[in-house]
């Protein structure tokens, strides 16, 4: 069974399914659906799911139980498209001790698109980003007008966390009014292969995006502080002409303000 057509109802699937050939799941419309899965999973369901799909579904809180998120090698695409009371990607609230002896990670995840979903708060943890997305190449988000964190977690207090993302290569940040932060303070992206940068409408997000000389894209997010106060110290000694985009041409370096709105294509050759 590659593809799954199923009709409006409260649960989608329950323990009664054997869905360990299912490759595609695209769920439309379903305006009764609360959740996906009901009830405990068998961990060889959705080990070829490749590609889910899910698109107006007015109700649904979250796309993942724990145990679902931990299971999905194969998936490669995510797309969440106006699901108006979505709150979360994986639900956090139900988790057992034994979800916390295994990691979650999506080890072919490559592409996540999510729009139009008001009510979500946060993506991801931050431990999922720390090695759980090796194969990362898109990340999409707009319209997500309660979003308040991309990667949530706790600020680190030891030495800078780096997280290199060697496949990622677009990035799009479109209509996030409450977005504060990529991912906690303490937590440094450098993302070499990216190719483009989209950020538009996020005036209180508080994560510096730099391209250092050799192309490659830093994302750092400031301790906490208004947006405004770190604008004036970051202008205290500039014009506004140069504070528009900080550029180095001898270092061929690019850093933008806080909260200001990107368009930045890496430049072809490098």
């Amino acid at each position: 069974m590659e593809y799954s057509l199923i009709s409006n109802s409260e649960d989608l699937f329950d323990s009664g399914y054997n869905l360990s050939s299912l490759k595609y799941l695209r769920l439309y419309v379903l305006t009764e659906m609360r959740v996906i899965w009901n009830g405990p999973i068998q961990v060889e369901n959705f080990q070829n799911l490749t590609q889910l799909v899910v698109a107006h579904c007015g109700k649904l809180r979250y796309i993942f139980t724990v145990t679902m998120a931990q299971n999905l090698p194969q998936l490669s695409a995510l797309q969440i498209d106006s699901c108006v009371e979505l709150e979360q990607i994986i639900d956090k609230d139900q988790t057992s001790s034994q979800d916390h002896l295994q990691p979650i990670c999506f080890p072919n995840l490559t592409y996540i698109n999510i729009w139009k979903c008001g009510s979500l708060k946060c993506v991801f943890p931050v431990t999922v980003i720390h090695g759980g997305l090796p194969r990362l190449k898109e990340l999409n988000l707009g319209d997500l007008s309660k979003l308040e964190e991309v990667f949530e977690g706790e600020d680190s207090n030891d030495e800078e966390e780096v997280i290199r993302l060697p496949q990622f290569n677009h990035l799009k940040l479109i209509g996030l009014p409450n977005c504060a932060s990529l991912s906690p303070v303490g937590y440094h992206f450098v993302s070499p292969s990216l190719k483009e940068i989209r950020v538009g409408g996020c005036p209180n997000i508080t994560t510096s995006f730099s391209v250092d000389s050799k192309q490659s894209v830093h994302a750092k997010t400031q301790r906490s502080q208004s947006v405004d106060k770190i604008r004036v110290d970051e202008s205290a000694s500039q014009t506004v002409d140069e504070i528009t985009v900080e550029e180095s041409a001898s270092a061929q370096e690019t850093t933008w303000p806080l909260g200001s709105d990107i368009e930045w294509q890496k430049r072809e050759g490098r």
